[in-house]
């Protein structure tokens, strides 16, 4: 079997070099045939994951970095997945070692943190399909925030640009300015062609994945195989009745509540007068028009045997 490592050199700075060292002590250890090449700008890993994809060379392409780092390789992998129109699946699978802050993916994936079990995923998980969003030409896995949890991956961008380390306390910061400042835009949404009354939203997820910020369940329905999208609209909310609510959306018990509805869907098409700041697993990214689309079994994984329904 051989392995195509895609490595974030800045992704978890601090546990970087010794989780290097001690992968490459594990490869050597089993004997393994791989290659590793290291990301040096935005957009770097998808260009690297697509030569690898479309070398038929590799068995495994392998994400160690965020969930950034993984957007990355699943859009250059994907887009060579999709070229497969006899339907052969003769492309490689995507592997994940998680490196980063919030690694949502990779823990909606079940894939562990800690390196010597991801490593065993890795080498004796099983291989499967998993559905892929589609958002403005751009594809991901977990999923796309628009509003709130948009402006609070734009500052955490930010941040991130002038060179400091993340963190959950800044991401917890980050967080609660964004609650204070943040203004819930007018938008209207479609979702499979059925248009919704314009409404303010404090935030409209569309999720593959449940896993948001490290330790949310937002999506607690949402499953990475059954040819839906998972919608959540939270209209414009009372701050009080927000921070209450908070330990309901780390259990997935948020649904309930009168400002939330629920929708599983293939397709949505979110629109506002003005730019609106969103994430696309946890990348930042702004537009005022999001058309946002699944795409079945369009990408093959290694993850745990009991994380994914069959």
């Amino acid at each position: 079997m051989k392995f195509c490592f895609i490595i974030n050199p800045k992704s978890g700075k601090e546990r970087f070099n010794p989780l290097i060292r001690r992968l490459k002590a594990l490869l050597e250890r089993d004997g393994l045939a791989y290659e590793s090449q290291i990301t040096t700008k935005p957009g770097h890993a998808t260009a690297l994951a697509e030569k690898a994809a479309s070398s038929g060379f590799f068995d495994r392409i392998v994400a160690i970095g965020g969930d950034g780092t993984i957007n990355e390789v699943v859009n250059g992998m994907v887009r060579v997945c999709m070229q497969d129109k006899d339907g052969s699946g003769n492309y490689p699978a995507l592997g994940l070692i998680p490196a980063g802050l919030g690694n949502d993916t990779a823990r909606g994936l079940g894939i562990p943190r800690r390196l010597k079990d991801a490593y065993t995923v890795l080498m004796q998980g099983s291989t499967r399909y998993i559905d892929v969003g589609e958002v403005n030409g751009r594809f991901f896995i977990n999923g796309v925030g628009v509003g709130y949890d948009g402006a609070v991956m734009s500052e955490m961008y930010d941040i991130r640009r002038k060179g400091k380390i993340l963190s959950g306390w800044i991401y917890f910061k980050c967080l609660m300015r964004q609650f204070r400042q943040f203004t819930p835009p007018l938008l209207r949404l479609e979702i499979d062609n059925n248009s919704l009354p314009p409404r303010r939203y404090l935030m409209v997820l569309t999720a593959n994945g449940t896993a948001f910020g490290g330790i949310f369940n937002l999506t607690p329905k949402a499953s990475l195989d059954d040819g839906l999208l998972d919608i959540l609209l939270v209209e414009a909310i009372p701050k009080h009745t927000f921070l209450l609510n908070i330990p309901m959306a780390i259990m997935g018990k948020h649904l309930s509540l009168r400002q939330v509805s629920y929708y599983m869907s293939k397709s949505i098409t979110i629109k506002s007068d003005n730019p609106v700041p969103c994430h696309i697993d946890g990348e930042s990214y702004y537009n005022n028009q999001f058309s946002i689309r699944l795409l079945p079994k369009a990408l093959k994984i290694v993850a745990p045997y009991h994380t994914i329904k069959i």
